[in-house]
């Protein structure tokens, strides 16, 4: 009885002690120059080259000069820049210089997905850090757009970077779908404390860009960084004063309410900060509603509207009904 007693008490505490979620300050070191900032990504690029997946590495749509707009895309997790890709190739089109940086561990030969468990918070600022750093570099103004994963990195930069002019979170994963709140923070320190379980899923040879499958570690760490996110929102309002919600109404892997309270508490500090815009469920969306190797996914409706709203102008009227919608 008592070495059943203290494993429960031990399985408590693994849950209920909560773990470090920061805050997790910035250190910016904007590039001024465009020739600096090309340079910049043109030497990470040189660095990971003879080790990245088909489609699995960092992506730039430049102009040849500073333009009046730059816009950082950032991917989810298990996903790679070319998620982004065909959005990119529109804003490009559109006078934008355009980064698709890399996650780290991404992409990378082997498709592994245990290489994440390998990923921090700290690793995610330090990337959003120096992806904005580069982005400052290749326009007069910065615009951010982040999904998923990507849009932790998104709310994060516009906690942190003023240096940034719009920020657009897309379907942030802030806590997961169907797990109760009550049991958001527990199962972040599980995940945190226990050893990292990868399962592995078959591969989509349709998708050679992505991995296949789930790092618990991986999880945890994005779950921390979120966490961080929500706890800068309750100390005081984003230093980016242009912020966008964009959720997905058919959206069952992460929360959507949890995005839905880390706008409220932007808007609380500010009415004119991150209203929420609804993808209608309609439209059968996955979470990964920007990849257009995702089968249910509708570009031609999401794209424009995605970029409406980074542009702060109406949203094109839609009612088209996705491949899987209802």
């Amino acid at each position: 009885m008592f070495i059943v007693l203290a494993l429960l008490g031990l399985i408590a505490a693994v849950a209920v002690i909560p773990i470090d979620t920061g805050p997790f300050a910035s250190d910016p070191h904007p590039y001024v120059e465009y020739a600096r900032a090309v340079a910049a990504y043109d030497s990470a690029q040189r660095l990971e080259r003879d080790s990245l997946l088909q489609d699995g590495g960092s992506l730039l749509y430049v102009h040849g000069h500073r333009t009046p707009r730059s816009v950082l895309l950032v991917h989810g997790i298990t996903n790679s820049p070319r998620q982004f890709r065909e959005l990119a190739e529109q804003l490009h089109e559109r006078g934008y210089n355009v980064i698709v940086p890399r996650l780290p561990e991404h992409g990378m030969l082997g498709a592994d997905v245990s290489r994440l468990q390998t990923l921090t918070a700290e690793r995610y600022r330090d990337y959003a850090d120096r992806s904005v750093d580069i982005a400052a570099g290749l326009g007069d103004s910065v615009f951010v757009m982040g999904l998923s994963t990507g849009g932790n990195v998104a709310a994060w930069i516009a906690q942190h970077r003023p240096d940034v002019r719009r920020v657009l979170v897309i379907a942030p994963a802030l806590s997961l779908g169907k797990t109760p709140r009550p049991l958001d923070a527990p199962l972040m320190n599980v995940l945190e404390r226990v050893p990292n379980v990868t399962i592995r899923k078959d591969a989509d040879p349709t998708r050679p860009h992505a991995y296949f499958g789930v790092s618990s570690r991986a999880v945890g760490e994005m779950l921390r960084f979120g966490t961080s996110v929500v706890e800068d929102a309750k100390r005081g309002a984003p230093v980016v004063r242009d912020v966008r919600m964009v959720l997905n109404q058919n959206d069952h892997t992460i929360d959507p309410g949890s995005a839905n309270r880390l706008s409220a508490l932007w808007t609380a500090r500010d009415s004119t900060i991150a209203p929420v815009f609804w993808l209608d469920a309609r439209l059968g969306l996955p979470h990964d509603l920007i990849d257009v190797t995702q089968k249910c996914g509708v570009p031609s409706v999401v794209y424009p509207t995605l970029i409406a709203l980074l542009e702060k102008r109406d949203v094109p009227a839609s009612t088209v009904v996705g491949p899987c919608g209802v």
